[in-house]
């Protein structure tokens, strides 16, 4: 089985890994590329406040 590893975002979806031929239980290969997915999503999430916080303390 060919597994593919997508982000889907607003205007476009992108490839993060794609694994050819897996046989089997293929969950520990493809899990550290979810959990470092997970940490991304985290870390634009605290920089995406980050700039909404500076832009509003900007226009005071």
């Amino acid at each position: 089985m060919d597994v593919t590893a997508l982000l889907g975002l607003a205007t476009t979806e992108v490839t993060l890994a794609t694994w050819p031929s897996l046989h089997g239980d293929w969950t520990p290969i493809v899990h550290p590329t979810l959990f470092e997915v997970t940490g991304l999503h985290a870390a634009l999430s605290v920089a995406t406040d980050a700039l909404h916080l500076a832009n509003r303390l900007a226009c005071t």
